[in-house]
């Protein structure tokens, strides 16, 4: 009788040891970042190649960290102001694609053409409201205009982008063009836009920060 127990018992324990790894919970892999890059024309890259601006060298490191399923989308559009922020990302939304982050590069536009400093805070708060309500986290790209603009004018426009990301409570870039702005070597003729090495410092610069928030 007693060896009966005891063969009864082991192939219990033995039953129980087989199918415990059958119940494990499998591991959940973390999702893929899909960032989204909305901004004006420093963001498409105006007069380059479309491998040249920083989206598609952030599309390129992010898929060397993360895999083929990793992505930077370039929804960059010369001209364009804060205005049009909150609009363009509700399109983007449509996607099937799950965006996990944006980065929000409008402004300089709006600097540009001395409109309200107010207005375009109202338009950028807008555009993070909404990004927010649909889980993305927002890095937001502060701007500088010369002071040739008032310099009243100037400081509250760079105040502006600093105040808006302490009340919303998100990452900031002080400054998209840090080290780029002025820098002949860095830029097009025409002295506003980036050539291709100064998009290589601008993804730099915007790799410092998104790189914690990934």
């Amino acid at each position: 009788m007693k060896w009966i127990f005891s063969l009864l018992f082991f192939h219990s324990f033995s039953a129980s040891s087989v199918a415990a790894p059958a119940i494990a919970k499998p591991l959940i892999s973390p999702q893929n970042p899909i960032v989204l890059c909305l901004g004006d024309s420093l963001t498409e890259g105006i007069d380059l190649s479309q491998d040249a601006p920083f989206p598609a060298l952030l599309d390129k490191r992010l898929k060397e960290k993360f895999g083929p399923g990793a992505e930077a989308i370039n929804a960059g559009i010369s001209g364009a102001t804060s205005a049009s922020g909150a609009a363009r990302l509700k399109f983007q939304l449509k996607s099937p694609k799950k965006l996990t982050h944006m980065i929000l590069a409008l402004g300089a536009n709006d600097g540009l053409r001395g409109l309200p400093v107010a207005a375009m805070k109202k338009n950028l708060e807008d555009t993070i409201k909404i990004a927010k309500e649909s889980k993305i986290k927002v890095l937001l790209a502060g701007m500088k205009i010369p002071p040739n603009y008032g310099t009243g004018y100037a400081k509250a426009f760079e105040e502006t982008f600093a105040k808006l990301a302490r009340e919303q409570k998100i990452a900031i870039i002080p400054f998209l063009l840090e080290d780029v702005a002025t820098r002949p070597e860095l830029n097009l003729a025409d002295g506003l836009h980036p050539n291709g090495k100064g998009h290589q410092m601008i993804m730099e610069t915007v790799w410092k920060k998104l790189e914690p928030m990934l």
